[in-house]
């Protein structure tokens, strides 16, 4: 696994030039933009009951005694 730095033209991802050889596999996108703070938080709320889904269980409880 490894990073790169690519662009999103409002359209598609647009990877740089020395990625055109690299393998067929699954990507990751994560978008960086210069959202306000205020903003940020409520992405950050609206996400909460996915992760509690995913993190709420008996498996993963051991995790909340450390």
């Amino acid at each position: 696994m490894y990073a790169i730095k690519a662009r999103f033209d409002g359209e598609k991802v647009v990877l740089p030039e020395e990625t055109k050889s690299t393998l067929a596999g699954d990507v990751i996108v994560i978008f960086t933009s210069s959202e306000s703070f205020d903003e940020h938080l409520a992405w950050q709320k609206a996400q909460e009951s996915a992760f509690a889904e995913t993190w709420d269980n008996s498996e993963d409880a051991v995790y909340d005694e450390l």
